[in-house]
């Protein structure tokens, strides 16, 4: 009989939409058979009230980071996060979102955002649905949010082995705590040949490489001082800036371009080529989000740090600076004079390279592929 496996998230960023996609990917290539719907648990929420805390969370953490990161301190706690859990379950409370979910009867639910873990542990409390579940945190922090069923759940994916100790003293199994790391898997092809990328993207392969992730989305424009201060500097660096959805932000960056003369930076839009492009570069610029300081994690590529949402980001950036595999700045001349640091000495580079290639992450989505498979035998 064919298995079934729900995947759950919330689009709230894009980071828990991206790593269920990437679970999806590898499981389904794993085994075609598996029955697979991964659904973003928003869609499906009260209407006024789901896309209410979406518009106000959005608003927080690209216009407000400061304000983010105090309402996410203040539910970083068993009371405050019960209150939280138990509201959160009232935007779920409607016929369409139980329905879609009994109507597939998953055998387990992998959660990539904690609303999804908080409801189908609810279902399960009530008999509505009788599946397993595993919780993927995706950022480098276990918020406190992320634990209200640890009890039940069947484990909890973490991507920082520095958390289980933590977990534990919160009352977590030992056992049920995987320090895996976030579980991508980007596709690749064997025949990529990088020289020939280099050429392509007219830079000759004689200096380092910077990706440069500075879109935002939705408008936002906080990564502009940091390149406009690349484009005046000159330096022996060459950039692939990538503005996404953000119109706005890559014609800015393409008149600042032109303005100065600047050489050695290619600029694009949206993008769905990110892993050809780090297998290209030699190191990252982005903003510490769980997802996209992963990606770079895989490919053993360095990330400097800008523009962080605070919350759940804070834990992200501390993760990669205290492992070496990155730094944070906090304003464009800083992180302008360590780039230039970069350009005259790129053995700095190196040695954060060096410190990734010790880490073993990148076998974090087959671990949780075999932890799925394993305990779904269990019910044969």
């Amino acid at each position: 009989m064919k298995k079934r496996i729900l995947l759950t998230y919330a689009m709230y960023g894009n980071g828990h939409r991206a790593i269920a996609e990437y679970i999806e990917s590898y499981f389904k290539s794993q085994d075609p058979e598996l029955e697979i719907l991964a659904i973003d648990i928003l869609k499906y929420s009260t209407p006024i009230l789901g896309s209410l805390s979406q518009k106000v969370t959005d608003f927080l953490l690209l216009k407000f980071p400061l304000g983010w990161t105090m309402m996410y301190k203040s539910f970083d706690n068993k009371l405050n996060s019960a209150i939280a859990s138990k509201q959160s379950l009232g935007l779920f409370k409607n016929k369409r979102m139980k329905k879609i979910i009994t109507d597939f009867n998953p055998d387990m639910t992998i959660s990539t955002h904690f609303f999804g873990s908080v409801l189908i542990d609810r279902l399960n409390r009530t008999g509505i649905t009788h599946t397993k579940l595993i919780t993927v945190v995706t950022d480098y922090e276990a918020h406190a949010l992320w634990l209200k069923g640890y009890k039940r759940e069947q484990a909890i994916v973490v991507g920082d082995k520095d958390e289980v100790n933590y977990l534990v003293k919160k009352g977590v199994d030992r056992e049920k705590i995987k320090p895996w790391g976030i579980p991508i898997n980007p596709i690749t092809s064997d025949d990529f040949e990088v020289e020939k990328a280099i050429k392509h993207y007219g830079f000759k392969g004689n200096r380092p490489i910077c990706l440069f992730f500075g879109g935002g989305g939705n408008g936002g424009t906080h990564s502009l001082p940091y390149i406009r201060y690349i484009i005046k500097s000159n330096l022996n660096i060459d950039f692939i800036y990538v503005a996404g959805k953000n119109e706005a932000a890559k014609n800015k960056v393409d008149k600042w371009i032109k303005q100065y003369k600047c050489k050695n930076i290619k600029t694009f839009g949206f993008v769905t080529n990110v892993p050809e492009l780090l297998q290209i570069c030699d190191f990252v610029v982005t903003k510490p989000g769980g997802a996209q300081t992963t990606e770079s994690l895989y490919f053993k590529r360095p990330v400097i740090m800008i523009n962080s949402s605070g919350g759940q980001e804070i834990a992200n950036y501390k993760y990669f600076v205290k492992n070496g595999y990155g730094r944070r700045f906090r304003t464009p001349f800083t992180f302008n004079r360590y780039m230039r640091e970069i350009s005259e000495n790129p053995s700095i580079i190196a040695q954060m390279q060096n410190n990734m290639a010790n880490n073993d992450n990148n076998h974090a989505m087959e671990k949780l592929y075999k932890l799925a498979t394993n305990i779904l035998k269990e019910d044969d």
